[in-house]
């Protein structure tokens, strides 16, 4: 598992308490220097996330000055003095801050002006940026406690800056609060191209989980540099077509056997997927006119399949292995199948949740890239007005990713309603953290009120392609005939009269 920022600060935790241990024991001169000198450098630090990443220049501005004040004047002590474990505690913690705030850099440009992913929209929250100085300060009050214990706690400059990192506006930074959405803000890596698509079967669950990295990746594609044609434009829009299709299909099964599994209540579950359904369709339309904008423009040729290409065919091939009767299912030909039946995609309702989550992981990252294309369409049909059907590639691009705020609700509800008890604060977590990283807010009064009562009550597709060096093609040729993306309305569930639906 990839290192968080809340593994870092733990283990800057870690190494605070193990400081304060050992100064509970007598400490000489030379160690208590040791340990103002790794004070600085800790606080410092500690300055530094408060007002680069959390903005509050009243926590921050306290704390820097407590590290000015912990600057060793002095000629430095034996070097077995530095060795105590109190100033390699400090010295570790202190280095672990300097990473974790480096962590949170990566999500930013050089000069912090512009994001570099979209978690830097989670690091901008207003509760994150609260639970950022809450950890600034609950260390801030820790390394007072251990200066206090060294032999230095009389020296004015040292007493002052335990008087500093108590200052009123770190005691009330140092208030508690829920911080698992600052913690789970990983490190901005440069995305890589993702490994051949597996040839053996997967669980549901491995299936899910595959489908949730490579939305990731596709996310963390969007804020890099690319060299981007119109062929790879076209080609994305058929990958977004095909994978809305599928997300379709999916929740159309899901609602048959949602009806079949309740088919005399009222179900509330059953509602949430058909408005779900109702908003990938809306996207899978969307897709398909871009992709017809496009159609007709290019020759058959050698394709070469950039990263961002891999990753939106192998979403659409896991969500296929998802739905089809074939576990290495691909839209090629040779591979297809019929769909599952609803009972053999979800024998219960649990079984549900990794289907609906792969399918809000992939409608959330489509629209990212669908933000991203309509920026760079646009900017290059600008230059280029001569362009031939400019009129229409612009107004497919237009309306390309329009709000699908409720689509994406329904399948956050969809998930939580279909969960187990005992796994619903994961996945609500995961759901907000989605949130958080699409526009930065929380879930305004009345949404979260929705989402608190809902915690409380409980056909073949046909687009053939090509394998080459274990790389699906979506495309075929990517020639100019269009592509035959089939998707239909999914149907109300029949009426029971007699006898309940087959499932």
């Amino acid at each position: 598992m990839d290192t968080t920022f809340g593994d870092l600060i733990d283990g800057a935790r870690v190494h605070l308490d193990g400081a304060i241990k050992h100064a509970r024991d007598h400490v000489d001169g030379d160690i208590a220097a040791a340990s103002k000198d790794a004070g600085r450098s800790l606080t410092a630090m500690l300055a530094r996330c408060a007002e680069d990443f959390a903005h509050a220049g009243e926590v921050a501005a306290p704390i820097r000055q407590a590290s000015l004040l912990l600057t060793r004047m002095e000629e430095p002590g034996p070097a077995a003095a530095a060795t105590h474990p109190i100033p390699l505690h400090l010295r570790a913690a202190a280095r672990t801050w300097g990473a974790a705030g480096d962590m949170l850099a990566t999500h930013f440009t050089r000069h912090r002006d512009a994001p570099r992913s979209d978690w830097a929209a989670v690091i901008g929250n207003r509760q994150v940026r609260e639970h950022l100085l809450t950890e600034v300060a609950g260390h801030a009050l820790a390394l007072a406690e251990i200066l206090d214990g060294t032999a230095l706690a009389r020296e004015p400059d040292v007493r002052h800056a335990c008087v500093l990192l108590r200052s009123p506006a770190v005691q009330q930074a140092s208030l508690p609060g829920d911080a698992a959405a600052l913690r789970a803000i990983p490190l901005n890596q440069p995305p890589q191209s993702p490994p051949p698509i597996p040839t053996v079967a997967q669980t549901p669950r491995e299936l899910s989980a595959h489908i949730v990295d490579g939305t990731d990746t596709l996310r963390a594609l969007c804020h890099r540099t690319q060299a981007t044609s119109p062929r790879d434009w076209q080609r994305t829009a058929l990958a977004a077509s095909v994978i809305t299709d599928l997300a379709a299909k999916a929740l159309t099964q899901l609602i048959r056997r949602a009806y079949a599994l309740n088919p005399d209540r009222e179900h509330r579950l059953r509602k949430a997927l058909q408005r779900a359904a109702n908003g990938v369709q809306q996207a899978n339309a969307e897709w398909k006119c871009v992709l017809h904008a496009w159609n007709g423009r290019f020759a058959p040729g050698p394709i070469v399949a950039p990263a961002r290409q891999q990753h939106l065919e192998q979403v659409a091939v896991r969500l296929g292995r998802l739905l089809h009767d074939n576990p290495i299912w691909t839209p090629a030909e040779e591979n297809a199948a019929p769909l599952k039946r609803p009972a053999a995609i979800a024998p219960t309702t649990a079984d549900m949740v990794p289907i609906v989550r792969a399918v809000l992981h992939s409608i959330e990252g489509l629209r990212v890239v669908a933000e991203r294309d309509r920026r760079d369409v646009t900017q290059a049909l600008r230059i280029d007005v001569e362009q031939p059907g400019r009129s229409q590639l612009l107004a497919a691009y237009r309306d390309l990713g329009s709000p699908k705020g409720r689509a994406l609700w329904s399948l956050g509800e969809a998930i939580l309603l279909a969960a187990p008890a005992e796994s619903r604060d994961e996945l609500r977590q995961d759901i907000h953290l989605l949130e958080l990283r699409r526009d930065g807010r929380t879930l305004d009064g009345q949404a979260v009120r929705k989402q608190n009562r809902t915690l409380r009550r409980p056909e073949t597709l046909t687009a053939h392609a090509a394998m080459s060096d274990s790389r699906l093609d979506l495309s075929a040729a990517s020639s100019a005939a269009s592509v035959a993306v089939r998707s239909s309305p999914p149907p109300s569930p029949p009426v029971r009269h007699h006898g309940g639906p087959s499932p």
